[in-house]
């Protein structure tokens, strides 16, 4: 006679397809190309982003494997010489990014 444990492996659950779930979630997701930023929207995202300071409060959109990211968070660093501002632990390439708002920010778009 089976204990119980031993019983309850037989009917547990079994993954016949392996892997199928995860393939599936790549199948739905749907690859978005970059936008393209006019010149004054690339004027306003400058001005933007050298007036973040660290501590900031502020939500970025980036465009990161063919989707866009929107992220909010605490600026724990901005290098832009190096080209990226940390928010919280995630490095974001300043190139990637294509909108920031913030309350802080005092910079209205025109």
């Amino acid at each position: 006679m089976m204990d119980k444990v031993q019983r309850a492996h037989i009917f547990s659950a079994f993954d016949a397809l392996k892997g199928f779930r995860e393939l599936l979630a790549q199948q739905e997701r749907v690859v978005v190309p970059k936008r393209i930023l006019s010149e004054d929207d690339l004027q306003v995202l400058d001005r933007k982003i050298h007036a973040i300071e660290p501590g900031m409060m502020v939500t970025l959109t980036y465009f990161d494997h063919g989707e866009y990211i929107q992220q909010k968070g605490r600026v724990a660093k901005i290098h832009i010489d190096q080209n990226y501002i940390q928010i919280v632990k995630s490095k974001i390439p300043l190139k990637s990014i294509v909108d920031i708002q913030s309350e802080e920010l005092e910079i209205y778009e025109y």
